[in-house]
């Protein structure tokens, strides 16, 4: 049977996707211009062009809407930085320590990119981490999910405490430098983060030494 489809060539369920991006999309524009208060359903649909049954169709809250919205950009730098540290092509098992550095520095650089590059996202995403510690346990859950999904991160030494224990301190000084309470410039970050992860597995890979 062929899904009925409209003149834009869009399947229901893309049509309903489009518009869940688009007041996502919002959700990120309003946030920035005057935080979590600017975010209703109302202003939400109003600055999307859309109706609130649309809204509705997609979320049940404003809460369930910011914490898609987090999810999005979350996913967003993840699925870049991953995408960057499987660029290389290196094979894990034969890549020395250093290379392993180098790949956390270039995929957490990329993955950093996505956020810096738009102030919109970082708005959303600090407001909705200052709240408590729950979005933040979110973000930790997510980025472990991608690390465990990963075999090349099981081939480096990645276990499920090790990773528990790096994405967590992860997400919490990216927090922590995005909110303006850490005072290092992007590029120190980076290598300090690159260098706390690679210290959760480097009991078996020195910088610089072959993998045994």
């Amino acid at each position: 049977m062929v899904e009925k489809r409209n003149f834009l060539g869009e399947t229901p369920e893309e049509r309903k996707q489009r518009r869940r991006g688009e007041l996502v999309d919002a959700a990120l524009t309003l946030a920035h211009e005057g935080g979590l208060p600017a975010l209703g359903v109302r202003s939400v649909t109003s600055q999307a062009g859309l109706s609130s049954r649309y809204f509705y169709e997609n979320f049940e809250s404003i809460d369930d809407l910011v914490i898609a919205a987090a999810e999005t950009v979350a996913q967003e730098l993840l699925l870049v930085g991953f995408e960057t540290l499987h660029a290389p092509g290196l094979e894990p098992l034969q890549a020395s320590g250093d290379e392993i550095l180098d790949l956390f520095k270039a995929g957490i650089d990329a993955s950093l990119g996505v956020l810096l590059d738009d102030p919109r996202k970082i708005a959303l995403v600090v407001a909705a981490t200052a709240s408590g510690q729950r979005m933040r346990q979110h973000l930790t859950r997510l980025l472990e999910g991608f690390i465990l999904g990963d075999d090349d991160a099981a081939q480096v030494g990645f276990d499920e405490a090790r990773t528990l224990y790096a994405a967590g301190g992860l997400v919490n000084l990216v927090m922590a430098f995005v909110s303006e309470e850490l005072s290092l410039t992007r590029e120190q970050l980076v290598d300090s983060l690159a260098r706390l992860t690679f210290g959760v597995i480097s009991d078996g890979l020195p910088p610089g030494g072959a993998r045994p």
